[in-house]
């Protein structure tokens, strides 16, 4: 059974997320690489990377939430929103205060409308939006809803002020910034970005440089990220030889020893538990505890059956 490799890069300022697919692909002799949440060359941080079967996890993980630590500039926008763009307006913002800042920053907790940037990868009839942006040529505008679930503010120096953001999936920090500057009536642009977290699985502390990974000789060395701990909040199923027969042909089988739904609905929620299907998110693991498949359990009839939805086998 091949080994299911998962990674969390700390990826450079001045790489673009698919350069750090390229790197990856070179160094483990894989032609099939995933990511999830692209981060612009301007950022760094924390961008988990998936290989061969494992790139077949990605949709389970597309929604998490992520967590950055920002830096902006107030008193000059841009076009990009960052500093890699161009300066189009400059205010003066000496008459800002770190009071001020600070409570326009936790003004945008919760739930919020933003445009999605211009110079972004967001497609516009399958042409990223950036392309068009940079030719000259009208964007839409997308309005998206996103979620701050938390904002602090970390430090402010004028015009600067650093902050750290927990959001969910598809939010710009870029777009927070610049709405940020609009809303204190002086205009700001992003000057440094670093992903902390993707999820509650992908962060700071288990990620690795490009220059580590450039001197790790032997696989084993890599600190690779067992799906095991990622897929932990999916119920578990130990499959029996004959399971793993069926399993491995996309059957469906029959599990021994099924969860008692009815008596523990609220214990079986937290893996995932459709109390109107009766369906139990699942994972089932070989003796040897590698993972062989992942799908949900299902009843018919009183009987519960394993429905397998990937295979790695």
């Amino acid at each position: 059974m091949s080994f299911l490799r998962i990674i969390s890069i700390d990826k450079p300022k001045g790489w673009t997320s698919f350069d750090v697919v390229r790197f990856v692909k070179r160094q483990f002799q894989e032609k099939k690489i995933g990511h999830l949440g692209t981060l612009d060359p301007m950022a760094t941080g924390v961008l988990p990377v998936f290989l061969g079967q494992a790139t077949r996890l990605i949709p389970l993980f597309n929604n998490v939430d992520k967590t950055y630590r920002a830096i902006c500039k107030f008193g000059e926008s841009t076009d990009t929103y960052d500093a890699e763009g161009t300066v189009t307006q400059t205010l003066d913002p000496s008459f800002l205060n770190t009071q001020e800042v600070t409570k326009a920053v936790y003004s945008f907790l919760g739930q919020q409308e933003q445009q999605t940037p211009a110079f972004s990868a967001a497609k516009v009839n399958g042409v990223p939006a950036y392309k068009l942006a940079r030719k000259g040529m009208k964007v839409p505008v997308k309005i998206r809803t996103v979620t701050f679930h938390e904002l602090e503010v970390e430090s402010v120096e004028l015009p600067f002020v650093q902050f750290k953001v927990h959001c969910s999936k598809g939010t710009y920090i870029r777009t927070l910034v610049n709405d940020l500057g609009l809303l204190l009536k002086v205009g700001a642009h992003l000057t440094s970005l670093e992903r902390l977290a993707c999820g509650a699985w992908f962060h700071s502390d288990n990620s690795v440089t490009i220059e580590q990974l450039k001197q790790m000789e032997s696989d084993p060395d890599v600190p690779w990220i067992s799906p095991l701990k990622l897929l932990n909040h999916l119920y578990t199923v130990s499959a029996t030889s004959q399971m793993l027969t069926d399993i491995k042909h996309g059957r469906r089988v029959e599990v021994p020893e099924p969860p008692d739904t009815e008596k523990n609905t609220e214990k079986y929620a937290e893996y995932e538990f459709y109390a109107e299907s009766k369906q139990i998110q699942t994972k089932v693991l070989d003796s040897g505890h590698n993972l062989v498949a992942i799908g949900y359990l299902m009843w018919e009839n009183d009987v519960c059956y394993f429905q397998p939805s990937k295979v790695f086998i």
